[in-house]
């Protein structure tokens, strides 16, 4: 049984190739189950179980009776088990189409009886063929309803010399012609013409049967003895043979007057019928009853190259593959000769001399008393004895040829596809084995359910135990089920998927305990509803060892991002400390520097600044490196014009070279974008960094900033030129790594900590750029920063001039408002305090959130403008402070102060309800110009706004 149902499979996909529908059928069950294909010919469901009455209910009537014989007989065990025949099917949408089954049965011994178990049945859709078919049968009877009602006259005169046969021109001209079949045409003559003019027309018929002798008669022109009229004919006789090979006389006569219309009408008809036969997809030929082929349409001789007219009589064999000659001129003339339909498959040659597979089918034609001709199969059974079919006439034959070549190279394929397919289970399973892969395949309505061998020892499971449809579903661990069912379930609603990979956990019978990597797809019908699906086929592999990898990942992972987290905490707090005393040092130093005046002291002042400004670069530069490798240093793009960046680089760099007496000098050498996406901060760091150093080794000559802009590449360039010390080309490539310079030497004649030059590769990197060095020991270098920069606007030649417009005195701000200044600590609410004074303002002070907001909100507290609010402190931090406040109802500006410099503190910050962001240590400059920017905004708008 295992054989049949693997040969069912197998051949089922094989026929899908040929356009061949394929039923298997359960005669235990009763049931029938139809592929794609037989379900489109026969109408009905595809791949599901159905009752064979259905299929049954398809014959169409006329044919019924006959089909349920034929399988009556092939389930005997005594029969062939097996039969081919045409049949018609008549589908629900009223259409009828005609089919070639062939049906094999097969049998199973059960005590010691046979007994039919299962069969299958191969069905192709012949609609066309039949239709060809009958057309040629239509052909055939227009050819001889247009001798019948043509006006010309004929009838036949046997080798008895009786009347048998008279068309209905005959029976025109001679009204009781009818009466005289089968009797003596001496006799019916005589009744017809005067005495003398019968006899020469009775010695004329007599002389033609004895002789073979063809006489064309002069026009007869006599008065008619039976209707006393006088008629005009031409008439010609001439000996023929008839079916029982005896002869006889036709005589072919019509009536003069009628002679023009009856050529035309004769010519039409015979163009008519070429007309037909020659637009016929198919060659259609004719025979006689002597299976001599009298009649090839046109298109035997273009399909084969043939020469017209010698394909007739038995000539068209010659046009057969020799191979196939012999059994074709023997199984078509046996047909023949029993005049029995027939089809028969043979190679036919070609113009170009190959050879094409053809399909030759014929049909016998018989004659009813009547005259009429039909094509149909040779009497049998009940009609064989019927006494009105006793008279039938046979006439030969009528057939058609169609080529077959590529159904039957598809049929020749079949049996190399199925060797394909048995090689490609094997490798399937030899590969699956190798792989750790297990098969499955599951019959969603019939429940059954199919494992590969790796399935059983991937599971666990013991194979000689059958598998149910929910076996998988019994090994899943509990804490997987209920995700594995509802998988399961979305499979089954009409928009889920059709295919799905799961991972999931399986408790084996062994209690060990696997990961498994899931992977399936459903297949159904396309025509029919999608909660219609036929099966599932999936793979299943056990990942056990890649999940405990996975895991350990993890672990690690989660290890790696709580140091990471651990070493940003690290950083902020490392900021805060560092940037909060650094900001009340440099301050500090501000104010004292304010109330000396002499020289010398201020000098010492002077030298606290520039080296306490040097040690924050220090540290900003470790602090920003760190950030660097955290991947804590963020980019934040946005639209900036590079002209105005230049401009602010030049101010804070002029410093600097003034106080060393060196020019500090910027080209532009081409035209630049207006504007351009980019970070300003980072591009304006980089810039300063490289500029700070070119000026720090430069001691005599110059210092230049040259900008270009590739509108190709769309690239932004600026090269740093200095006349410095240069650099040794062996040192070239060391400058750029953390805390290396060309030499000690320099960083003792000139400090710094090495780490400038590391950080600018890396923002000019995040930026889209790169930075390069060249340079000459003595001869100075040159510095090139490259960014990517696409254009926003059009492009520009800057002032080269630079103008210092927007910059503005912070000494000459006058603030006039009552301020809140909230921190922690005592020195930097004084330094506040004091540059917020001395501007002109007034401030109230509070140390820590709590104070902050109940500040605010005393009514004791009135006419506050604006507060500047430390964003780590105890009691109550600035973020939890400025949201009480802002929830309260309060819209004065606040200023966040920390000492946190990336974009995420900054974003931070304003999501707390923070106007603005400044950091640590504290810009006297830029916290005085703030506090006036959001003070004049705030008293601008309409009724401005206070304190609650």
């Amino acid at each position: 049984m295992k054989q049949i149902t693997t040969y069912q499979q197998r051949l089922r996909l094989a026929v899908s190739m040929a356009d061949m529908g394929l039923i298997e059928i359960d005669y235990e069950k009763d049931t029938a189950i139809a592929d794609e294909r037989a379900a489109t010919i026969f109408d009905l469901q595809a791949d599901v179980p159905l009752a064979r009455k259905e299929v049954h209910e398809r014959f169409h009537p006329a044919d019924r009776a006959i089909i349920e014989q034929k399988i009556r007989d092939n389930l005997d065990p005594q029969g062939k088990g097996h039969f081919s025949m045409d049949h018609r099917v008549l589908r629900r949408d009223g259409s009828v189409r005609w089919l070639n089954v062939r049906k094999q049965v097969f049998f199973e011994e059960v005590g010691g009886q046979l007994r039919p178990v299962s069969g299958l049945l191969a069905a192709v859709d012949i609609t066309h063929r039949k239709r060809v078919e009958e057309q040629m049968r239509q052909s055939r009877d227009t050819l001889g309803q247009l001798v019948e009602e043509n006006p010309f006259g004929v009838y036949v005169i046997d080798s008895n010399f009786r009347v048998c046969y008279a068309s209905a021109g005959a029976r025109k001209a001679f009204a009781n012609i009818r009466s005289l079949i089968g009797h003596d045409f001496a006799d019916a003559i005589a009744l017809i013409w005067p005495k003398n003019v019968a006899q020469e027309v009775i010695d004329r018929f007599r002389h033609t049967l004895l002789t073979g002798a063809t006489y064309h008669a002069p026009q007869l022109t006599h008065q008619r003895a039976d209707i006393d009229l006088v008629e005009s004919y031409e008439w010609k006789i001439k000996r023929i043979k008839l079916p029982d090979e005896q002869y006889g006389v036709v005589c072919y006569y019509y009536d003069a007057t009628e002679r023009q219309n009856w050529e035309q009408s004769l010519r039409e008809s015979e163009t008519r019928f070429r007309r037909m036969t020659d637009a016929s997809p198919a060659v259609v030929w004719v025979t006689d009853v002597n299976h001599q082929c009298t009649f090839l349409s046109r298109g035997w001789y273009e399909n084969t190259g043939q020469e017209p007219d010698s394909g007739l009589g038995l000539g068209w064999l010659d046009m057969i593959h020799p191979d196939d000659r012999e059994d074709a001129k023997r199984v078509i003339l046996t047909a023949m000769t029993q005049r029995e339909p027939f089809e028969y498959d043979y190679r036919l040659r070609t113009p170009d001399g190959s050879y094409r597979w053809a399909l030759d089918s014929g049909r016998p034609i018989f004659a009813s008393p009547s005259g009429s001709t039909e094509s149909c199969q040779k009497p049998t059974g009940e009609s064989a004895n019927d006494p009105t079919d006793v008279q039938a006439t046979f006439e030969g034959y009528v057939g058609s040829v169609i080529d077959v070549h590529e159904r039957h190279s598809a049929q020749e394929s079949l049996s190399r596809h199925a060797a394909k397919l048995e090689r490609s289970e094997s490798r399937l399973q030899m590969a699956a084995e190798a792989t750790g892969f297990g098969t499955y395949e599951l019959d969603v309505l019939t429940g059954d359910a199919v494992w590969s061998d790796e399935m059983f020892r991937i599971t666990g499971v013991n194979r000689d135990r059958p598998v149910s449809p929910d076996q998988m579903e019994t090994l899943v661990h509990p804490l997987d089920l209920s995700r594995f069912r509802e998988l399961v379930s979305s499979l089954r609603v009409p928009a889920g998927p059709d295919r799905y990979q799961s991972e999931f956990r399986i408790v084996r019978p062994d209690g060990q305990t696997r990961w498994v990597a899931d992977s399936a797809r459903v297949y159904h019908d396309e025509s029919e509803p999608r909660q219609n699906h036929s099966r599932i086929v999936g793979t299943l592999q056990d990942i056990t060892d890649r999940k405990l990898f996975e895991q350990s990942l993890q672990r690690a992972k989660r290890a790696a991002e709580a140091a990471n987290r651990s070493r940003g905490e690290f950083l902020a707090n490392m900021s805060h400390e560092i940037r909060t005393p650094m900001s009340a040092i440099l301050g500090h130093a501000d104010i004292l520097r304010d109330h000396l005046k002499d020289p010398d002291n201020i000098q010492v002042v002077e030298t606290i600044r520039r080296n306490g400004r040097f040690l924050l670069e220090i540290i900003n530069d470790i602090l920003d490196l760190s950030k660097i490798d955290a991947g804590k240093l963020e980019i934040e793009r946005a639209p900036m014009q590079p002209d105005r960046l230049v401009a602010e680089v030049r101010s804070l760099m002029d410093v600097r070279a003034s106080e060393k007496g060196l020019p500090l000098t910027i080209e532009f050498k081409n035209r630049i974008p207006e504007k351009i996406e980019s970070d300003p901060v980072r591009l304006r760091q980089v810039l300063v960094n490289l500029l700070g150093n070119a000026i720090k080794f430069t001691d005599d000559g110059n210092v230049r900033l040259v900008i270009s802009y590739d509108e190709d590449r769309q690239r932004l360039t600026f090269d740093v030129i200095d006349t410095g010390i240069g650099i040794r080309r062996d040192d070239l490539n060391r400058i750029f790594e953390p805390f290396k310079q060309a030499d000690n030497s320099a960083t003792r004649s000139f400090g710094g900590t090495g780490l400038g030059l590391a950080i600018c590769r890396r923002l000019a990197e995040a930026l889209g750029g790169q930075v390069t060095a060249r340079s000459k020991l003595g001869d100075g270098s040159q510095f090139t920063l490259s960014i990517d920069a696409p254009a926003l606007g059009p492009l520009i030649q800057p002032n080269l001039s630079l103008d210092r417009r927007g910059e503005s005195d912070a000494s000459q701000v006058q603030l006039t408002g009552h301020y809140l200044i909230v921190d922690d600590r005592r020195d930097i609410r004084y330094l506040a305090q004091h540059f917020i004074e001395k501007a002109g303002g007034t401030v109230t002070t509070a140390t820590n959130g709590r104070e902050a907001v109940e500040a605010v909100m005393s009514p004791s507290t009135t006419g506050l403008d604006l507060i500047v609010m430390d964003m780590q402190m105890p009691v109550m931090d600035g973020y939890e402070a400025t949201r009480e406040l802002r929830r309260r109802g309060c819209e004065l500006p606040i200023i966040a102060l920390t000492a946190n410099a990336m974009k995420s503190d900054r974003d931070q910050c304003l999501a707390a309800g923070c106007t603005d962001y400044t950091t640590k240590p504290l810009d006297r400059d830029y916290l005085i110009q703030l506090i006036d920017r959001l003070t004049i905004k705030k008293t601008t708008q309409p009724g401005g706004a206070s304190n609650p």
